[in-house]
């Protein structure tokens, strides 16, 4: 794939001791297109469509037999006339126009005013949703209209900055490969711990790192 060369949006964060963040909008970075290049024979495993901002006006591009999930923390935000992040005002729009049936929606409890019921709302359309909690764990909704928790694995706080990130994309792997949503869960489960407990790419954990934590967990 390829997008528009441009600015990329850039953020000022601030977090409490529980990791509550408080963030700043510095650039709103440039409008994307993204155009796919790949042979009618070639499918991806995966498709992670993850905007920091509003680069796109809705999901960009369909990936039929794909796993395609969505970050929607980016367009779930708002801004004050200080540029500072606030909820955005309609999110059950945001979500219809990122999310398809059979995609995975990410986003965390503190991106929008009513997380549960934006969560269920994405499950209506015949998608997942993925609401994460931090130390408090995730919730799966599933498109049938189960819901099923996961608690957080114990983690020495860092840097969260990318936790999510961590985790959507430790779930996408792990879901491409099982084909199973628990299993997902619980490999994103120890990905987001390992996540918090380094600064930066510090934080994106191996196969190996990701595996020793599930057992640690079950000991």
């Amino acid at each position: 794939m390829r997008s528009s060369e441009g600015e990329l949006p850039r953020y000022a964060n601030t977090y409490d001791s529980r990791g509550g963040r408080t963030q700043f909008l510095i650039a709103e970075g440039s409008p994307l297109r993204l155009v796919p290049h790949i042979h009618p024979d070639e499918v991806p495993d995966i498709a992670f469509i993850a905007p920091a901002f509003h680069e796109f006006p809705r999901a960009p591009v369909r990936f039929k037999g794909s796993i395609v999930g969505v970050s929607l923390q980016g367009p779930l935000r708002a801004l004050t006339g200080r540029q500072r992040i606030i909820h955005h005002s309609h999110p059950f729009v945001v979500a219809e126009k990122f999310v398809r049936p059979g995609w995975i929606g990410f986003f965390s409890e503190e991106d929008t005013a009513a997380p549960d019921a934006l969560a269920e709302y994405i499950a209506s359309l015949g998608a997942v949703a993925v609401l994460t909690r931090g130390y408090n764990g995730a919730t799966l909704f599933d498109s049938d209209g189960s819901q099923d928790h996961w608690d957080a694995i114990p983690a020495r706080l860092v840097d969260p900055t990318g936790a999510g990130d961590c985790f959507a994309s430790a779930f996408l792997f792990r879901l491409a490969e099982t084909e199973d949503l628990a299993e997902a869960m619980d490999f994103a489960i120890a990905a987001g711990a390992l996540a918090v407990e380094g600064r930066g790419l510090d934080g994106i954990a191996t196969r190996e790192d990701i595996e020793g934590r599930m057992r640690e967990a079950d000991e």
